[in-house]
C-alpha cells in the first residue's frame, strides 16, 4: 500500500542513479499562476514529486479546508499529478521557510525550490528582501533553486475572475461503428435456398387451411412476415473527449486570446527551436539535467540542445570546446552544438550600463550604497556582459537555462542582486535561472 511504499522509499539509500528533481513550487494560489505550475509539471510529470506551496499572509482570511479541496480539484482537472499545501504566516519569508522545512514525508520530500521572478521588485523593496532571504534559506537547507521568468509575467490573477471547463465528445470518424451488409441482401438459409427478400404467399383465408411454405403465423392465424437475415460485422465506435478551459474577466467577458496564449504557453503546443543552456558554474549537473528532461517531453521533443560555456582565454577556445563535447558525451546527453564564450570579462557597453542606471534610478536614493557598488563592480560588469551575450545568441531560442548567481549573505544586498537578475533576463524568451546544491545529479560525477 501507499504507506509501505513511502516507508520503503525512505529506507532506500540515496544515490546519483536514483536522483529525481522533487519540486516545491511557490505558486500562491496555483490557479493564478498557471504557466509556473505547467512548467513545474513538465519537469516532474511521470518522474517525481510536485508540491504547490501557498503562503497566506492574512491568517484567518480563508477557510483552509475548502481552499485545499478546491485547489486539489483544480490540479486534477488540469491532469497535473501534484499536491497542494497551504500555510498561514505573518510574512512571506516565514511562511516559505515553513513550506521548505515541513513539506513532504520522509524521502518523499522536495529537494528543489522553484519560484517565479518578481518583476515588480522595485515597487516594494520590503517584499524583495523577503524574496531574497527565501533564496538564501533554500540554499542553507541544501535545496536546489530555480527562478522562472517569462516576458508576459506569471501572475494572471488580475485577468481571471472565473475559470470554466468545457468538455465535448467527438466521434472518431475512422472508427465509427458500422454494419456490413444491407437490407434485402439474400442470405442463404439451412436448405441452401434464398430466404431473404422473397414475397410471402398464402393459399387462402379460411381457418385451418394449409399454408404454403413455412411462413410463421401469430395466434390469430394472420401471416407474420419473416424478418430478413443480415450478415453484419460491427466495428467499435471510439470517441475522444476534449476539454478546454474558458477564462472570464471581472466583467464576465472571455479573456483575450493573447492572454490565454500566455497562460497556456507550457501546455501542448509543439516547439521546434533551440533549448539554450548557459552552464556557467559547476553545480553538480542540474543545469544540464533539467533541459535534458525537457527534451523528453512531447512539447520540446523536436528542440535541439545548445550548450554555452565560458573560457578564460581566447587561445583555449578549441581545447575548451573539445573538453565540453567530451564531457557531454560521457553524460550521454545529445547536443547540437557547443559554444565557448571567451570575452565575458570585457567591459560592458555604454548602452548596457545605461540600462542598469535607469533601473537603479527607480529605487529610493541610497538604497544601494556606493561602497557596495564599488565592491561588486566586477560582478556587475560580468552580469551586464552576460546580458549582452544572451541577447546576441539566445533571443530567438524556445527556452533558456542559465546558472543562477549565488545570493551570498553579507556580500550583496537584495536590491543589487535583483537588479542583476532583472538585467540578465530582460526581454528574453522564457528563462530558468537554476542552481544545484553541489550534489551530483549526473552519473559521470559518481
Amino acid at each position: 500500500n501507499a504507506l509501505k511504499g513511502v516507508q520503503s522509499l525512505t529506507d532506500t539509500a540515496e544515490h546519483v542513479k536514483n536522483y529525481r528533481p522533487k519540486v516545491l513550487v511557490l505558486t500562491g494560489n496555483p490557479a493564478h499562476r498557471p504557466p509556473l505550475v505547467d512548467f513545474a509539471n513538465l519537469i516532474t510529470k511521470k518522474l517525481s514529486l510536485l508540491i504547490c506551496g501557498h503562503v497566506l499572509t492574512e491568517p484567518g482570511s480563508v477557510h483552509l479546508s475548502t481552499l485545499k479541496e478546491s485547489t486539489q480539484a483544480w490540479l486534477t482537472d488540469r491532469k497535473i499529478k501534484g499536491f497542494y499545501t497551504v500555510t498561514e504566516s505573518n510574512n512571506f519569508e516565514e511562511g516559505a521557510k515553513s513550506c521548505l522545512t515541513l513539506a513532504g514525508l520522509g524521502k518523499l520530500a522536495p529537494n528543489m525550490l522553484l519560484m517565479g521572478f518578481k518583476g515588480d521588485w522595485t515597487q516594494d523593496l520590503g517584499v524583495a528582501k523577503e524574496y531574497f532571504s527565501v533564496l538564501q534559506d533554500a540554499f542553507d537547507l541544501a535545496f536546489s533553486v530555480g527562478i522562472l521568468r517569462v516576458r508576459s509575467g506569471l501572475d494572471f490573477s488580475g485577468h481571471i475572475q472565473a475559470e470554466e471547463t468545457e468538455t465535448n465528445e467527438f466521434v472518431d470518424e475512422d472508427r465509427r461503428g458500422s454494419f456490413v451488409g444491407g437490407l434485402g441482401e439474400p442470405v442463404e438459409g439451412e436448405d441452401g435456398k434464398a430466404t431473404g427478400g422473397e414475397d410471402v404467399k398464402s393459399s387462402g383465408s379460411s381457418e385451418g387451411s394449409e399454408r404454403k411454405g413455412s411462413e410463421p403465423s401469430d395466434e390469430s392465424g394472420d401471416l407474420v412476415p419473416e424478418v430478413p437475415k443480415f450478415k453484419f460485422e460491427r466495428q467499435r465506435t471510439r470517441t475522444r473527449t476534449i476539454s478546454r478551459s474558458v477564462y472570464h474577466d471581472s466583467q464576465g467577458n472571455p479573456v483575450s486570446k493573447d492572454i490565454v496564449s500566455d497562460m497556456t504557453q507550457f501546455q501542448s503546443a509543439k516547439r521546434s527551436g533551440n533549448i539554450d543552456v548557459w552552464w556557467l558554474y559547476d553545480d553538480g549537473g542540474l543545469t544540464l539535467l533539467l533541459p535534458y528532461i525537457l527534451t523528453t517531453r512531447q512539447q520540446f521533443s523536436e528542440c535541439k540542445l545548445r550548450v554555452f560555456t565560458l573560457a578564460n582565454r581566447k587561445d583555449e577556445l578549441d581545447r575548451e570546446t573539445r573538453n565540453m563535447a567530451a564531457l557531454l558525451a560521457k553524460f550521454r546527453i545529445e547536443f547540437s552544438s557547443v559554444v565557448v564564450i571567451p570575452d565575458v570579462t570585457k567591459r560592458a557597453s555604454d548602452a548596457s550600463r545605461a540600462r542598469l542606471d535607469t533601473l537603479l534610478a527607480k529605487l529610493p536614493q541610497d538604497t544601494i550604497p556606493e561602497e557596495e557598488l564599488l565592491a561588486n563592480k566586477e560582478k556587475t560588469n560580468r552580469h551586464l556582459r552576460l546580458s549582452e551575450l544572451l541577447q546576441a545568441h539566445s533571443k530567438d531560442s524556445e527556452i533558456i537555462f542559465m546558472t543562477l548567481p549565488m545570493p551570498r549573505k553579507g556580500h550583496v544586498s537584495a536590491a543589487l542582486y535583483m537588479a542583476w537578475l532583472d538585467i540578465m533576463t530582460e526581454n528574453l524568451p522564457p528563462t530558468l535561472l537554476i542552481r544545484g546544491n553541489q550534489t551530483s545529479v549526473l552519473t559521470f560525477y559518481s
